[in-house]
C-alpha cells in the first residue's frame, strides 16, 4: 500500500506542477474527456486492460497487480479531491515546479520498487513492461521509454495535457524504476531470450 500512495502522491505533484502531466496520465485525462470517468477511475480502467494484455503475453496478474490498479487511482482522486498537496507555481515558480516534478519521478521510482518488492504481483504498468522486457531481452528503462512515449502520444491525440514535465517523466520514469528497484533490492536477471525478474509478477502464482 505504502508503493500506491507514492504513486497517488506522485501524480498529484504533477497536476500541481503544472507543467504537463505524465505519459499514462496524459491518456487518462484524455480517456476521462471522452468518458464520465474521474481523472482516477479514467487510470483504473485503463490498468484493467493493461492487465488483460499482459496475460496474453504470458505475464500472469497476482493479488498486487489488481490492487495497484484499484487502489493507485483511488488515492489519486483522494489526494487530488482533498487538496492535500499545493499549487507549486504561487510557491517558487518555476523552480517549485520543477522541483515537484523531480520529487514525483522519485516517488515513482520508489512506488514501483517498494510493491514489486512485496512479490504480490507487479503492477499493471510494470506487468506489460516485464513482459516487454521478457519477449525483447531490452533493458527495463528502454522498455518503459517505449511504453511511456507511445501511449503519451495516444494521450495527447485525445486532448490530454502535454508540457514540458511530460518529456522530462517519459524519459526520466526507466531510470527512476531502475533506482526504485536497487534501493528495494528488487533483482532482474537478463539473457537473450528469457528474462526471469525475481521478486516481481513475472512468475507470480
Amino acid at each position: 500500500m505504502s508503493g500506491f500512495v507514492c504513486y497517488g502522491i506522485a501524480i498529484s505533484l504533477t497536476v500541481k506542477a503544472e507543467l504537463g502531466l505524465g505519459s499514462w496520465d496524459v491518456f487518462h485525462k484524455g480517456l476521462s474527456l471522452y468518458t464520465p470517468l474521474s481523472f482516477g477511475q479514467a487510470g483504473q480502467v485503463t490498468g484493467l486492460v493493461i492487465i488483460l494484455l499482459s496475460l496474453f503475453m504470458g505475464i500472469r496478474p497476482g493479488f498486487g497487480t489488481v490492487a495497484n490498479m484499484f487502489f493507485i487511482g483511488l488515492w489519486v482522486d483522494v489526494i487530488g479531491n482533498a487538496q492535500l498537496i499545493p499549487a507549486a507555481a504561487p510557491i517558487g515558480g518555476l523552480l517549485a515546479q520543477l522541483t515537484w516534478i523531480v520529487i514525483s519521478i522519485l516517488f515513482m521510482g520508489l512506488g514501483s520498487g517498494l510493491y514489486i518488492k512485496a512479490d504480490f504481483g507487479a503492477g499493471p504498468r510494470d506487468s506489460f513492461m516485464l513482459a516487454l522486457v521478457k519477449r525483447t531481452g531490452w533493458r527495463v528503462a528502454l522498455c518503459r521509454a517505449i511504453m511511456e512515449v507511445t501511449i503519451c502520444i495516444v494521450g495527447w491525440l485525445m486532448g490530454g495535457t502535454v508540457g514540458i514535465a511530460t518529456i522530462i517523466i517519459a524519459f526520466a520514469i526507466g531510470p527512476a524504476v531502475e533506482l526504485g528497484f536497487k534501493i528495494c533490492r528488487v533483482k532482474v536477471h537478463y539473457s537473450p531470450k528469457i528474462i526471469a525478474p525475481i521478486a516481481a509478477a513475472a512468475d507470480a502464482g
